[in-house]
This record gives C-alpha cells, structure tokens and sequence, in this order.
C-alpha cells in the first residue's frame, strides 16, 4: 500500500490546506517538529526516539497539535498553552520531559492543566476532590515556573488556597474576607475573580453579593 503524502495525512485528519500554513505558525515548536515527521510517515517510535519521548508522548503531542489546527480552542486551552510556552522557554525542553521527574499524580495533573483539560472531569479519575486537584496544580505550576513557596507568586497560591477553602466552610461577602484576609479591596477583587474563573468559586444573586464555595460533584463508587 503507498505511503500517504503530507497532503493526504492532513487531509485524513479534516485539516483543510488552504488552513495549513496560517495554523501551523501558530503550534509549539515541539507540535510542528511531530506533526510534520507524522505527515512525512514517521513512526511514533521513530519520533520519539529522535525527541526523547515515549511513543505515547508523541501520540498526545499529535492529539493536541491536531486539535488546535482545527479550532481556537476555549480559554482554558489558552491559559495552557501559555504555561507550556512559559516552562518551555524556561528550561529549554518539552514539557513532557520537563515532569518526567514528578510523582504520577502531579505529571497528569499539570499536563491536563497544559492541555486546557477540565479539572472537574479529572479529578475523581484520581481520587481528588475539585479542591485537592486544583491546590496541587497551583503547586505543581509554581514550581515549574520557578515559584516556590515563599515567593511572591507562591504565595498567591497559598493565599488561594486558603480563601477556597474558607469557601467551602461557609459563603462570605467582601468585608467578611477583607476581615479575615487582610489584603486592598482592588487585590481581593483580582482574587475573587481568579476562583471565579477557574470555578472554585461562585457568587451568589442577591445583595449583600456572598461568594460560595463551588460545590464539588460527589465521587460514586464504582
């Protein structure tokens, strides 16, 4: 049977040539090295081996690289390709060697955070709650990006951390959080709107505005 042509490989994925140039500008250069080598007939091996990859990891650069040709992606995608960018240009190396060294449970959780993959949907895969899921990504994000504990960014993660879970215990307007988290209005606003965002918080209708903790999904027992 005769080898597939790049066009044809991208052709059988439902990438449009006339969408291929602009789009392929726009992947990691990690993504457009293996879509380009796949295009080309290369094994997953073959890549991997030249890379420094396991097999799967070339797979889900594929997945991934293949994914964003088609679309935009949502916001979440966004913020994750924007943290693979940052720890990449850090190191100097792809982010899947960059958690080789993590305990499995940190690799899949910062690298569904890379992939703008939901933290809801995730978590009781592993036997987290939203909440536990979400402090270890920070965690593990911080220290990638250089942050550690006790650095201002460190500590922004902590800070909430602490407030989510405050949350959880009871709803709390503006002045009960200044209350018990000192901090301007101006930098609790910026912090509310990061748990809202990334759906560790809600806030609720009526006035005085309450925020509540989020309510995480109750596990089931398989």
């Amino acid at each position: 049977m005769p080898k597939k042509t790049p066009g044809q490989y991208f052709l059988s994925k439902g990438i449009l040539p006339n969408k291929l140039t602009e789009h392929l500008e726009k992947l990691y250069p990690l993504e457009r090295e293996v879509l380009l080598a796949r295009a080309s007939g290369e094994t997953l091996r073959a890549i991997g081996g030249r890379l420094d990859l396991t097999p799967e990891g070339v797979r889900q650069v594929e997945h991934r690289a293949l994914r964003k040709l088609k679309d935009e992606g949502s916001p979440e995608q966004a913020q994750g390709r924007r943290f693979r960018l940052a720890v990449e240009q850090r190191l100097g190396m792809p982010l899947e060697s960059v958690v080789k060294h993590l305990t499995q449970l940190e690799r899949q959780v910062v690298l569904a955070y890379a992939n703008g993959d939901s933290l809801a949907d995730l978590a009781p895969e592993l036997g987290l709650s939203i909440t536990e899921a979400t402090v270890l990504r920070d965690q593990v994000v911080s220290r990638l990006l250089g942050q550690e504990r006790g650095s201002r960014a460190g500590k922004w993660v902590e800070l909430k951390a602490a407030v989510a879970a405050a949350l959880a215990q009871s709803p709390l307007t503006y002045e009960e959080l200044e209350a018990r988290f000192p901090m301007s209005r101006r930098r609790l606003m910026k912090l509310m709107q990061e748990l809202v965002q990334e759906g560790r918080a809600d806030v609720s209708d009526e006035y005085p505005f309450r925020f509540l903790g989020k309510e995480e999904p109750a596990a089931t027992n398989g």
